[in-house]
């Protein structure tokens, strides 16, 4: 008598082989055999064959379905090894943006996307050091999970994986079925890939999984290219409503006219504004520091200088400095950052900020910006103890300083 574990290892050497030379018999229902029973079968594409002798029965999957719809079509269905039927589709990367600018094939996204592409949500010029991808998932349940793969040179030698709690490459030493997600989950991170480098092209492909040893193999790649650090920094000279003016340098500003500076006088605003224009994608964000040649107006006639200070000048007897009077810039999205001015320059009336030789901080970004815009106030009180004169200056010097 053969025992049930001999029974076993028959019925797969005759799986496998498939050599069949005794009478066979096409079963409708019933599955049975002098030692076990299948309850609950049902036949594809062709049925089940039972091959039979005294001692033991075989089961032959005859034209088994797959389970990827890919391979369906209105007049044949695809017939795979036994396994297939259990692997969800090979799933494919439906987009992957780092610099799209004004449309986006991603649609999952926030809204902005859509019509500003990734440079509404990472500023000029697009993603330097993070992305997203979407999943298409060829018809596969919701609860199939994906892992992602990545590299820098197509897979030769650069293999990585996307962790799924950090969104940042990993080793595939480290990867675990940890980082299998659905696609919603994985949607669901605006930037799903993170840590990246800049002016670097990456490759992506995905794998399916759904339930123990289902893993699929890998889908087609689809690769995209950061960006790299990009900013603009200009400056106009123009009035109180230069919101859009334009102008070249030299750039100049002078207490002349009805703006001349008298001893004795109450403090002076002059006619024409310092305007700045800034565009970046640091997502850091971004500081305007200035800093003066002389710490104030100074005059080589003379050789008297109206020294730069952080004060209310209605309540000293002379000084010079610089008030924000205007910012604006771009809000549509809320992944893009503010403009601010620090507190020595955010002051109102005649309150004004020094501008020394030592550089100062006057406007604070604390994101990416689009269309920046801000305008300073140049204002001076002389006072009655200097001698008047036609050449008392400051040469100033604005920077812009990106945190990448």
């Amino acid at each position: 008598m053969i025992s049930k574990t001999v029974h076993k290892k028959i019925g797969i050497f005759l799986s496998i082989l498939i050599s069949i030379s005794l009478p066979l018999t096409v079963l409708a229902e019933e599955l049975d055999s002098t030692n076990f029973k299948i309850v609950g079968a049902t036949t594809q594409g062709g049925g089940i064959v039972e091959s039979t002798s005294g001692n033991y029965s075989a089961l032959l999957g005859v034209g088994s379905i797959s389970s990827d719809p890919r391979i369906y079509s209105t007049s044949y269905k695809l017939g795979t090894s036994p396994e297939t039927p259990f692997l969800p589709a090979v799933p494919t990367i439906s987009c992957f943006e780092t610099t799209t600018d004004g449309y986006s094939d991603c649609i999952t996204g926030p809204t902005e996307l859509s019509t500003g592409g990734m440079v509404a949500l990472c500023g000029a010029g697009g993603c330097y050091d993070r992305s997203r991808f979407e999943v298409d998932i060829q018809n596969n349940p919701s609860d199939t999970l994906y892992a992602i793969m990545i590299s820098t040179d197509n897979f030769v030698s650069d293999i990585r994986y996307i962790d799924a709690s950090t969104f940042t490459p990993e080793t595939y030493s480290t990867h675990n079925i940890n980082d299998f997600m659905t696609k919603t989950d994985w949607e669901t991170e605006t930037f799903n890939i993170q840590g990246l480098e800049a002016g670097k092209t990456y490759t992506l492909k995905a794998f399916a999984l759904k339930g123990d040893f289902t893993q699929t193999e890998a889908g087609p790649t689809k690769s995209a290219t950061t960006a790299t650090g990009t900013l603009f920094f200009d400056i106009d000279i123009a009035g109180s409503t230069g919101y859009t003016t334009e102008s070249s340098p030299p750039y100049s500003i002078s207490f002349t006219g009805a703006y001349e500076l008298i001893g004795g006088s109450a403090a002076i605003t002059a006619g024409n504004r310092i305007w700045m224009d800034t565009e970046t994608n640091s997502q850091g964000g971004f500081a305007i520091i200035g800093n003066g040649l002389n710490g104030g107006l100074y005059s080589s006639t003379t050789t008297q200088t109206i020294t730069s200070a952080t004060a209310n000048l209605d309540q000293v007897n002379s000084g010079f400095g610089l008030q924000s009077e205007y910012i604006d810039y771009d809000t549509s999205s809320p992944l893009l950052g503010a403009i601010s001015v620090t507190s020595d320059y955010s002051g109102t009336i005649n309150s004004v900020g020094a501008i020394s030789t030592t550089p100062k901080k006057i406007y604070d970004g604390n994101g990416p910006i689009v269309s920046g815009r801000m305008a300073l106030k140049v204002i001076a009180k002389p006072g009655t103890s200097y001698t008047p004169a036609s050449d008392y200056q400051e040469s100033i010097t604005l920077i812009f300083v990106p945190r990448y």
